[in-house]
Order: C-alpha cells, then structure tokens, then sequence
C-alpha cells in the first residue's frame, strides 16, 4: 500500500516518531568512538545511548562506504526503512505482526532545502514548535557531550 501525504502532514508524522524515541527520559549515558577523516572531521563514528529506564539507541555513520543511504527505527511491533536518509522523501512501514508494509510518499527531496527554509521561517516567525524544544535541548546536550569526548582525536 501507498499513501502519499502532504508536506505538512510528513512533518507531523516525523514529529510524532520523533517524540517517541526516549519517550521516558533523555539519554544520561552517551558513548562514542570516532575515526577522523584527514580534515578533522567524522568519517565514521558510533554514538550509543542509554536513559534511566534502559532504553538503548544505537547510531552508526560513514561517511565514504559505498552503502545505501538509509535509516532504520527499530520499533516495538514493526521498524520503518527511511531511504535516501539525508533527503528521504519515502519511507516504508512493516508491521512484524502479520509482515505487511505500508510506504509513505511526501515532498520532493530536490525540494528538501526549502522545506526546512519554510520550517524556519515558520517558527522564528510563529513560535511554532514550542512543544518540541525540550527535545530540541536534549538532542543538543547529547551532540555537544559527543562533540567533547571526538575532541580527545584532534
């Protein structure tokens, strides 16, 4: 099955994904391990992060393999495949109950950086998101404890 949904609609349904991951509390464990490509920055890297309740999350980047550009959120009743992770304008849903998928079609990914000009815009403009700034606070203590532990490869 095929669903094509709006701009604003795939905005809502990634915000919805996005609350749920440590939906308990924000990561207080955050390891990783780095290798520098010879510009100083992450030619790959693994970040693993774990909350109070236990919850693990995994994230494991490279930059130079020659592997599909995708992204995999491993759920409690299913996972979903998002393609063409950097610009992803599908995803496919399969629920590990009876196997059955459903993709999900929105926006252009040749029009990906407009969307987030619009996004911007939008919310500097309307205080749109206030909801998710708390997860936005998080999100950026747990890239900054990264950043200072990648310092010790400079």
């Amino acid at each position: 099955m095929v669903r094509k949904v709006s701009k604003e609609t795939c905005s809502q349904e990634s915000r919805h994904f996005s609350d749920e991951r440590f939906k308990a509390s924000k990561p207080n464990t955050v390891l990783t391990t780095m290798t520098p490509f010879e510009t100083g920055v992450d030619e790959s890297s693994g970040i693993l992060l774990q909350n109070k309740e236990m919850e693990i999350a995994t994230i494991s980047l490279t930059m130079r393999a020659k592997q599909p550009k995708r992204g995999l959120v491993a759920c409690e009743n299913g996972y979903i495949e998002i393609y063409n992770f950097p610009r992803a304008d599908k995803a496919t849903i399969t629920y590990t109950s009876d196997g059955h998928t459903e993709e999900i079609v929105c926006g252009e990914s040749g029009l990906a950086l407009n969307y987030e000009i619009r996004d911007m815009e939008e919310y500097v403009s309307n205080l749109n998101g206030q909801t998710n700034l708390q997860c936005i606070q998080d999100v950026m203590d747990v890239l900054t404890s990264v950043q200072e532990s990648w310092k010790r490869h400079e």
